[in-house]
């Protein structure tokens, strides 16, 4: 038995971001509270354009631009006070995994009425109407625009950590999925963000949790992937590569949502609030010292993803393991943890958080602390690619 949930209506294609007036009128909301970073696409040219679009159709709207990489608790707190200050009544989220978390933070925050800190890791349910949300991703990623979690990094003991809630709540509404706004990435950042779609491909495929609908997006958006990425990198007006990557990860948000996720994970949201190294990369980087270790229990879906990545009938478990550490190698991500900048001495730490990962057991390795050690060792001195 398995439950299949994904309520959000997704809207794909070039140029549908310019429907996003019209979405909005659709649900009856009249003062809008976008939410992006305080980067490029806060002033971008096609942001101005929607904010145009809404005004044409009756619509205001309050602009937050304080969702910065890795949302906290407090940013979240700062937006909600601008949603209320302001009289918002839905929410729209442009960017990267980052604004369209932290506008789920602020949209169930809003319906609540209590901190976002009080749902994670405490057992405590959504239970309130939220404020209807939009999502526009202007990355090929987290996949966001259709999940029901969101990550955000607080202080817990004196430490700064990442953890995430996830509840039906935290579905957007609505998601435009529009290539055109994902052509401007570097390759730098086309290449982490296609690495975590495909960790989240990876990892959704392989849970305890699998069901058979989640695989079919999963083995679809890995092969997406295996097509694309490498063309979206080098030649990033490429729409076919863009407008591939964009859906696979999509396909894959919506997998995980029903699949959750593995170890991957809970090592690169340690790396990531410990080591300040960004989600995406760190993903990149563990996911296939992590698969390796799952050889022995995964043997038969590794191989299914190894075909689906690289196209070949033949592959196997460990083609698949070494198709995945060298994609990483040619799109430019560094083969471990020590060439992306994590220091030795924080590995202990690093571990230490990692081992309590809540999704630990949904791993298809029922991995012991010291293998856990070993494998992050591994991904901080080795090189899998070579």
């Amino acid at each position: 038995m398995f439950t299949f949930n994904s309520p959000t209506k997704l809207v794909f294609g070039n140029g549908v971001a310019d429907t996003t007036a019209r979405e909005i009128a659709g649900m009856g909301a009249r003062r809008v509270l976008i939410v992006t970073g305080p980067g490029r696409t806060a002033a971008s040219e096609a942001l101005t354009k929607i904010k145009s679009g809404l005004e044409a159709e009756g619509s205001t709207w309050a602009h937050f631009a304080g969702a910065r990489a890795d949302p906290s608790t407090d940013m979240v707190d700062e937006g909600l006070a601008l949603y209320r200050n302001e009289g918002c009544d839905s929410i729209l989220a442009y960017g990267g995994g980052s604004p369209i978390d932290c506008a789920k933070g602020i949209g169930a925050q809003a319906g609540e009425g209590r901190p976002i800190r009080d749902f994670i890791g405490t057992g405590l349910a959504f239970s309130a109407p939220v404020p209807p949300l939009i999502a526009l991703p202007t990355t090929a990623g987290t996949g966001s625009e259709v999940t029901n979690a969101a990550v955000f990094t607080f202080m817990e003991g004196g430490q700064k950590v990442k953890r995430g809630t996830a509840g039906a709540s935290l579905f957007p509404r609505i998601a435009l999925v529009d290539p055109l706004l994902q052509i401007s990435m570097p390759p730098e950042l086309t290449a982490a963000t296609g690495m975590d779609a495909l960790t989240h491909a990876v990892e959704a495929y392989v849970s305890r949790s699998h069901n058979p609908v989640a695989d079919f997006f999963c083995l679809e958006s890995i092969r997406l992937i295996g097509e694309n990425l490498k063309r979206a990198c080098r030649h990033g007006e490429d729409l076919e590569a863009r407008a591939g990557m964009a859906l696979a990860s999509t396909l894959a948000g919506i997998a995980l949502s029903q699949a959750g996720l593995g170890m991957v994970h809970g090592f690169a949201h340690a790396a990531g609030a410990l080591g300040g190294l960004a989600h995406g990369l760190a993903n990149a980087i563990l996911l296939p010292y992590v698969m390796q270790a799952c050889i022995p229990d995964a043997s038969v879906r590794l191989a299914s993803i190894g075909r689906a990545l690289t196209g070949r009938h033949s592959a196997t478990a460990i083609d698949a393991v070494a198709a995945m550490a060298d994609l990483g190698g040619e799109v430019g991500i560094p083969p471990n943890l020590a060439a992306a900048g994590i220091p030795e001495a924080l590995l202990g730490a690093i571990f230490d958080d990692a081992k309590t990962y809540k999704r630990r057991p949904q791993s298809p390795h029922a991995f012991t602390d010291e293998e856990l050690k070993i494998v992050l060792y591994k991904a901080w001195s080795e090189n899998m690619a070579e």
